[in-house]
């Protein structure tokens, strides 16, 4: 359905075909056939035929398929090609709003640049949310088609459903196409759809596979706090590994520090070891803070705060070392 406009002002131009199929999964604008970029406004298209865009104004949408481009204000550049004039990038400002089916990502400014199937999105923050995962960050939000790969940048965060959480100053994520849900069975008696009415959502969309953090890395999971320099974060095994003065803290005080530690999420295990394996040795022990809990709060044989054992924990394996 074509959004509402205030006046009937649209413009269609063709883009030059571009491998893909034209049901595309995720955000691929880019790699929708042969289909036209429709561009719709509220307030007026202005055409700068000189300089080869469009300047699209109030509630602007720029429509390509199932993918759309909502935008305050949206700038079409354009060239000539075979086929006629053809769209090659677009300049999203103000409330900007990049939609798939099943993706959406959000920001204050945006170029999309149709050529490398690539957009860059800035906001504060620049968002993007898939069926099953929230991306965000501060500085700017790359998103690229052919790799299915997003770069975050400045404070980046990534929520996993069930609450697992990778942050750190920069995160690239790599996707894979999410499976459609099957069809529900029909219920005995039931009426089957009729044509025109909504068979419910298909699945689909963006599902993250790994995830790579640089920079005051942090991980959280229901039971502890991770932080360190790098971290890597595989999605479908749940298991992390950080890096470069790594800390685990845990309720109650507890604290284990080393040089890289393994972590998985789905367990809640983790493990920690002056250095990865097989990497050269660094002299570093892994060191461990423990606070006992009060049995009694009447009890005044304990000193509060950091009372219990400080130490070096030997790494199973090293022999004490």
């Amino acid at each position: 359905m074509k959004p509402p406009a205030l006046f009937p002002l649209v413009l269609s131009l063709v883009l030059a075909a571009l491998p893909g199929s034209a049901l595309a999964q995720g955000f691929e604008m880019s790699k929708s056939g042969d289909q036209q970029i429709q561009v719709y406004a509220d307030n007026g298209i202005e055409w700068h035929s000189e300089e080869l865009r469009v300047i699209a104004r109030g509630n602007a949408h720029a429509i390509r398929g199932n993918m759309t481009v909502d935008a305050d204000v949206l700038t079409a550049h354009y060239r000539k090609g075979p086929k006629g004039d053809e769209i090659w990038r677009l300049d999203a400002d103000g409330n900007v709003v990049i939609r798939s089916p099943n993706d959406t990502a959000t920001g204050h400014k945006a170029i999309y640049d149709l050529d490398k199937s690539i957009f860059v999105l800035k906001g504060a923050p620049a968002k993007m949310v898939t069926p099953t995962d929230t991306f965000t960050a501060t500085e700017s939000l790359e998103y690229w088609e052919l790799k299915k790969m997003a770069v975050l940048r400045g404070d980046a965060v990534a929520v996993q459903e069930g609450g697992k959480t990778l942050k750190g100053d920069v995160l690239t994520a790599h996707f894979k196409d999410k499976e459609k849900d099957k069809p529900a069975p029909a219920r005995p008696g039931a009426k089957p759809a009729q044509a025109g009415q909504p068979s419910g959502g298909d699945g689909g969309g963006l599902e993250l596979q790994r995830a790579d953090a640089y920079g005051h890395v942090v991980i959280l999971s229901a039971s502890e706090t991770v932080t360190g320099d790098r971290g890597d974060y595989n999605a479908e095994t749940g298991i992390a590994t950080v890096s470069g003065s790594v800390k685990i803290s845990r309720e109650g005080g507890n604290q284990l520090e080393g040089g890289w530690a393994h972590v998985n999420l789905n367990t809640g295990v983790s493990k920690l070891f002056p250095t990865a394996a097989g990497a050269a040795e660094s002299g570093q022990r892994v060191q461990g803070v423990f606070i006992p809990q009060k049995k009694d709060k009447g009890d005044k044989g304990e000193t509060p705060g950091r009372a219990g054992f400080t130490g070096n924990v030997p790494t199973p394996g090293t022999g004490g070392r």
